[in-house]
């Protein structure tokens, strides 16, 4: 009894070892993904449909961007630090990213400053850093309930008489996946050094 008992826990042994090796890559990408800033979720979440207008004065709903995964983040074309770093970031990320993953990707802008926002200004401004890319504005009401849905915060900061106003906004580029359903963030820093990886893995995952 006492050898079949030994030989059932050598065995038992040599099975977990082998589960660990074969799962030991698929950890540690995960956990070099969780280091470069990524979050993905348990599960997909709900995301309300919403239509915008786009920095070419068109209607756009979000389900329009189904059948691509969307790498979206909330800010304005006032903003002095985050928004403009973010985006040149995005456009160094984009020309280093193989053509066949890029194909697999929408970049989107919404403005949390619609009130100054046009299309006319979001036009030549999303077209400085990458023509490719989408800007939505005109729609307060969408804004807030989207915000809310991704775990997003935006607020104007009043900077006194005279001197136009700021918004604080979050920076985390929130992930849809091709159904439209929100599924994790990559927080701040967005180098390319980091995003390249992140997107080339991610783009497996969410076939």
């Amino acid at each position: 009894m006492k050898k079949a008992i030994v030989l059932f826990l050598l065995l038992l042994a040599a099975w977990l070892t082998g589960v660990g090796v074969a799962y030991a890559p698929q950890w540690q990408q995960a956990q070099r993904l969780q280091q470069d800033g990524l979050m993905l979720f348990p599960r997909a979440l709900a995301v309300t449909d919403q239509t915008f207008i786009n920095q070419q004065g068109q209607r756009m709903a979000l389900s329009e961007l189904q059948g691509r995964n969307v790498l979206l983040f909330f800010g304005y074309t006032f903003c002095p630090d985050i928004c403009p770093t973010t985006l040149a970031d995005l456009s160094r990320t984009w020309k280093q990213l193989p053509a066949d993953i890029r194909e697999q990707w929408q970049v989107v802008l919404v403005s949390v400053d619609p009130e100054r926002d046009s299309p006319q200004s979001l036009q030549p401004y999303m077209a400085y850093f990458n023509k490719s890319f989408l800007g939505f504005t005109g729609n307060a009401d969408g804004l807030g309930v989207l915000a809310a849905e991704l775990n997003a915060v935006y607020s104007k900061v009043e900077r006194g008489e005279g001197v136009a106003y700021l918004m604080d906004h979050s920076a985390n580029l929130v992930i849809l996946d091709k159904q439209g359903a929100y599924r994790g963030y990559i927080a701040p820093p967005h180098n390319s050094q980091r995003l390249v990886p992140v997107l080339q893995a991610l783009s497996a995952r969410l076939q």
